[in-house]
């Protein structure tokens, strides 16, 4: 429900500015639950799931960056961080679907 009207709020504003549908809308965010739903859907080892989503989230960053321009090693650095970071959130986001609610 989150994500859904989450993109409804997004796509309300971009019709409201005049913008093109597909702008801001929360691809990252998209990635990360798509990651977590193949980490509880496959059965995949413990190693094998962080090395996915890192290189996912890496190469997502590398052509989202070609838009903005010029591409140096200190700019794959921060790519590199941030997808430790993302892969981080996917990894806990998937821990807590497996848990469940347990109420």
């Amino acid at each position: 429900m989150f994500l859904f009207f989450w993109t409804i709020i997004v796509i309300g504003l971009n019709l409201l500015h005049g913008r093109s549908f597909w702008i801001n809308l929360p691809w990252e965010v998209y990635l990360i639950f798509l990651l977590s739903l193949l980490q509880l859907t496959t059965d995949l080892s413990k190693k094998v799931i962080p090395v996915i989503d890192f290189v996912v989230f890496f190469l997502y960053m590398m052509t989202n960056s070609s838009y903005f321009g010029y591409v140096n090693w200190t700019s794959l650095v921060v790519f590199a961080i941030m997808a430790l970071f993302f892969t981080a959130i996917t990894l806990f986001i998937g821990n807590q679907f497996k848990k469940g609610d347990h109420r």
